[in-house]
């Protein structure tokens, strides 16, 4: 299916505006105005971020609360039991947690529920855990906004909970000592859209604001903060992104110990940006969670024996390896479901008994990218009811969605681009049409056609060193603040195109007398006959490249059109 392209358009006086402030090239000053970025003061901010932008913890409802129990913990050296979600931002959460806490009190044990056997989220099995250890204080990250019964467990046998979530609430809150969650509507906190690690980080924060440690002292953390948000897909905006630039900062120059032995197994060079930690390290730390124990992870991430940690990290990467496979046979069966259907539906909802339920959300994307459609995969669990997981696109709340066949639902939660729900199988099929309908009425023709946006039109001669510079500036890339895409016309191909890989295009392009410059089309060696012989347009993003030692700036192509 050919993508529709379209180009974001801007208003000419406030690009003039920055352009005259800054003395920066046109194009960038249009990227800057697409980020609601209109004066020098506010240039200035963004390219150079600082930790003091980072708003006061105690904005956040309950941060006194919290703050004033867990200092009481530490001073009595009460048992703390650390209880996190399963995935890459609960894990180095309670990483987090652990390394900041222990060295201030030694009784500090962690969680990480079963994802088979307990499922998602606060768990009773979690509560009954911590009251055999003798906890008196349970710190729940990345989870817990819905875990009322838990909590109730919890208080009824003396241990109280902190939580630090950053999920949407839904009715009550739980009976908790403190619940950290941005998203509370009684919440006036200025940020919405921290991950459940940065949530625990302003904990943090907090506790080393009430007890004399400076800020200074606590930034050798943001890796796991900045691990955690760029692998949880959150906004990078606002203090997402100034963490996440800081421990990024950390991960390349000073990495520990634990995240130094993933970035050797891993087998990716440095530097390593968002992308790079997003698909070098974020599926290894998922990968015990998937397939096996997510304590694993935790158990890496508070590693300072380096050989230890390397031992471990090998068994992360296998584990990984055999999420692939998982993966790629779910996703041929998933394929073949959908190819069976007399007419693709609006919304792909697929279940199979035998389903591994580790790897049901990275198939359900997987689908959302074949199809453009949004995607909920689902398997048997244990007791009976079938558990899935939602992925969306272009911008379709899918949570909303689901919300609206929430009387068929035993439980559901996430937000709008991921969801997870759990069903009984009898509700399936009336599950199936409902969401089908749903998504039929309120999903956009434009949502549905596999579009392709363009930040600006960039003449070949004008991507000099000075413009690269600035351009890196701009990350780290995320949702709301993306690698910017560029589309240039009027291409021409100097006779060195090649097919490389199985089915990748290797280009180098003229525009007009500029330099040559070159590019990778990964999954498009269909293009070449066309641009040998005729002038095309491309879209793209830049990159820098490093081979044999030379670092060089190619394009990135996203898509090749003919020349109009």
């Amino acid at each position: 299916m050919n993508k529709k392209w379209s180009l974001v358009e801007v208003e000419d006086k406030a690009v003039n505006k920055l352009k005259r402030e800054l003395k920066l090239n046109t194009v960038l000053c249009k990227l800057l105005v697409q980020r609601d970025i209109f004066n020098k003061e506010d240039a200035e901010a963004f390219f150079n971020p600082r930790l003091d932008q980072l708003h006061d913890p105690f904005l956040m409802r309950d941060m006194d609360k919290a703050v004033a129990r867990l200092s009481k913990a530490v001073k009595d050296s009460e048992k703390i039991l650390l209880y996190g979600d399963y995935d890459v931002d609960g894990t180095s959460s309670v990483a987090m947690l652990h390394t900041f806490l222990h060295p201030l009190n030694k009784n500090i044990d962690f969680y990480i529920p079963n994802r088979y056997k307990e499922g998602y989220g606060l768990s009773t099995e979690g509560v009954d855990y911590a009251a055999e250890k003798g906890c008196t204080l349970m710190l729940v990250v990345d989870c817990g906004i819905k875990g009322n019964e838990a909590v109730t467990a919890a208080n009824s046998k003396g241990i109280d909970v902190i939580i630090c979530d950053h999920h949407l609430p839904e009715g009550e809150l739980p009976d908790a000592v403190a619940v950290l969650d941005p998203k509370r509507e009684d919440c006036e906190y200025p940020f919405k859209e921290l991950c459940g690690c940065g949530v625990a980080f302003k904990l943090i924060q907090g506790y080393a604001q009430e007890n004399d440690i400076a800020l200074h002292d606590i930034t050798s953390l943001l890796d796991y903060v900045a691990v955690a948000t760029a692998c949880d897909i959150v906004p990078m905006i606002d203090e997402n992104r100034i963490l996440t630039r800081f421990g990024l900062e950390k991960l390349n120059d000073a990495p520990r110990t634990s995240l130094e032995a993933l970035i050797e197994t891993s087998r990716r060079k440095r530097p390593f940006g968002v992308s790079e930690v997003v698909f070098g390290l974020g599926p290894m730390i998922n990968a015990p969670g998937r397939l096996a124990e997510g304590r694993q992870a935790v158990e890496l991430l508070i590693e300072t024996n380096k050989d230890k940690a390397l031992e471990i990290a090998a068994e992360l990467r296998e584990h990984n390896l055999e999420r692939k496979q998982l993966e790629r046979d779910m996703a041929e069966q998933a394929e073949r479901m959908v190819r069976m259907e007399t007419e693709i539906p609006k919304c792909l909802v697929l279940a199979r008994q035998e389903w591994n339920r580790g790897v049901l959300g990275i198939v359900a994307s997987r689908m959302v990218e074949r199809f453009n459609r949004p995607a909920l995969l689902l398997a048997e669990a244990p007791d009976g009811r079938y558990v899935g997981s939602a992925r969306s696109l272009g911008g379709y709340d899918i949570h909303e969605a689901i919300k609206t066949s929430s009387d068929l639902l035993e439980n559901y939660g996430g937000h709008r681009y991921a969801a997870g729900v759990t069903i009984t199988s009898d509700k399936l099929e009336m599950f199936k049409e409902r969401m089908n309908e749903v998504v039929k009425e309120t999903i956009t023709p434009e949502q549905l056609s596999p579009n392709l946006t363009a930040n600006a039109l960039l003449r070949l001669k004008d991507i000099t060193p000075e413009f690269w510079e600035t351009l890196c500036k701009f990350a780290p890339f995320g949702p709301q603040n993306m690698r910017p895409v560029f589309m240039s016309k009027t291409l021409r191909e100097t006779g060195f195109a090649k097919v490389v890989g199985e089915n990748h295009l290797s280009i180098s392009v003229r525009q007009g007398r500029s330099e040559t410059k070159y590019g990778i089309a990964f999954g498009q060696a269909k293009h070449i006959d066309k641009i040998r012989t005729k002038p095309f347009a491309a879209c793209y993003v830049l990159e820098e490249n490093n081979f044999g030692g030379k670092k060089t700036v190619r394009m990135n192509v996203r898509d090749i059109q003919p020349a109009k």
